[in-house]
């Protein structure tokens, strides 16, 4: 190939690519999503970023309580939100809350299926009971709520978005002194395989499967399951988790993973199938000091760059 036609190919593809506008469309105007676990936390934060953008948001978990609150806030601010009490790990309320998105809605474009579970034990402490809980919500949850969704975008013709939602968990390292939770790795692990199987199937319909595995977030999950952790193992755990996880990157704000949920429910995604985008501040990297500006201590300010 002459020189000529590399610079006509190149700029041929650059004049028959999408605009800008189109691309980074920052409107999800006309779009319904379905976002599970949406009352708090992350969820809360990616149902925020998805209304904000114009989508009509069904926010499925298990208190009422809480969805309604959230409900109440984001119609407050304008925003087309509405609850449905969901339990993932039944398949009846996976099912459930898709059936009432379309009704509600007449359509589902957009499932984030963020609902999850997470507790701290040694794997020589982990009961059958705790390990079906944290496997039933995060591993089958997800994997049935996906279901549901496909099946109704397939039967509707819709080429809609699904993103999964791991954990950096999913790589099977991390700070292990702190965070003693084989079946959270297990169950977070099964979501990011299961995410590049289900988005070859799902492919031929253009439907856009991906996932995105967070780090750290400063959440209500974080203390309440802390507080249990140091409860079962005493005043040692809270001095390791100090000594051992200083320099574990945690960001102050789950609106910094929620926004990359979001880009992947526009345009942006339209060309990934399968992928686990990591999400966790180089959590998993060995640093040599701190580079950034929080960490698990305290949550205290540490050295700027």
């Amino acid at each position: 190939m002459d020189e000529q036609t590399i610079l006509s190919l190149a700029r041929q593809n650059a004049e028959s690519a999408d605009s800008l506008s189109d691309i980074f469309c920052t409107s999800l105007k006309g779009r319904v999503a379905l976002v599970t676990g949406g009352a708090t936390g992350l969820g809360y934060n990616v149902v925020h970023r998805l209304a904000e953008a114009g989508a009509k948001v069904v926010i499925a978990s298990r208190k009422e309580e809480r969805g309604q609150k959230a409900v109440r806030e984001f119609t407050e601010q304008g925003y087309t939100v509405s609850w449905i009490r969901t339990d993932v790990s039944k398949v009846s309320d996976c099912q459930n809350a898709v059936d009432y998105t379309v009704k509600t809605y007449e359509k589902i474009d957009i499932l984030v299926a963020n609902a999850a579970g997470w507790s701290n034990y040694s794997y020589l402490d982990v009961t059958e009971k705790e390990y079906d809980r944290i496997l039933d919500t995060d591993l089958k949850g997800a994997y049935f709520i996906g279901q549901a969704a496909a099946r109704a975008m397939v039967r509707d013709k819709i080429k809609g978005k699904i993103i999964f939602i791991s954990s950096a968990a999913h790589l099977g390292d991390g700070p292990s002194h702190t965070v003693m939770n084989t079946f959270y790795i297990a169950a977070k692990s099964g979501v990011a395989g299961m995410t590049k199987g289900i988005a070859g199937e799902l492919r031929q319909y253009g439907i856009g499967v991906n996932c995105v595995a967070p780090g750290g977030m400063l959440s209500a999950g974080v203390f309440t399951e802390g507080s249990e952790a140091a409860a079962l193992y005493g005043p040692e755990y809270e001095e390791t988790r100090k000594l051992h996880g200083k320099d574990t990157p945690v960001t102050m704000n789950p609106d910094e993973v929620a926004r990359v949920v979001y880009a992947m429910c526009t345009p942006m995604s339209d060309f990934m199938c399968g992928a686990v985008v990591d999400v966790n501040g180089g959590a998993t990297l060995n640093f040599q000091e701190k580079p950034f500006s929080y960490t698990v201590e305290g949550c205290i300010p540490g050295p700027q760059r």
